[in-house]
């Protein structure tokens, strides 16, 4: 099996990792929104990957060709009340309405993203140390 691949691999790893990350930043960003009850609030995001569609050179659907982004699928949550009726955008009942994002749960889910990023990144580099190495053999 060939190795030049490798590098349209990595790269499409690193496409879904960078979405993950940006997923996982809003998703952060967003976790100490507030809105009054009956409004739409901020739902967790999640990517969803699946192996590239086009035909591998062993003819299997996807299998050695990378990855893709699939979808960015929203939670089904419906937020978190709390009640709190100082706050300028409570209902007449005192209640807010926050998105349902566990920050333990985002930050876990960061590191996981940040490290898959960073092997698909050392195989990119490596990939292309081997590839400069062959192209600067001389018969």
């Amino acid at each position: 099996m060939s190795m030049f691949p490798s590098i349209s691999i990595a790269g499409s790893g690193l496409s879904v990792d960078q979405t993950w990350i940006d997923a996982i930043g809003g998703n952060i960003a967003n976790a100490q929104d507030q809105v009054t009850p009956g409004k739409p609030v901020y739902r967790e995001q999640s990517v969803v990957a699946v192996p590239q569609a086009n035909l591998s050179v062993t003819g299997q659907v996807g299998a050695g060709n990378g990855v893709q982004v699939q979808a960015i699928n929203l939670s089904a949550g419906k937020g978190i009340l709390t009640y709190d009726p100082t706050n300028p955008i409570a209902n007449k009942q005192g209640y807010v309405l926050s998105p349902n994002i566990n920050m333990g749960h985002e930050l876990t889910t960061l590191v996981e993203a940040q490290v898959n990023y960073e092997a698909d990144a050392t195989v990119l580099q490596n990939s292309d140390t081997a590839y400069k190495n062959v192209l600067s053999i001389k018969a």
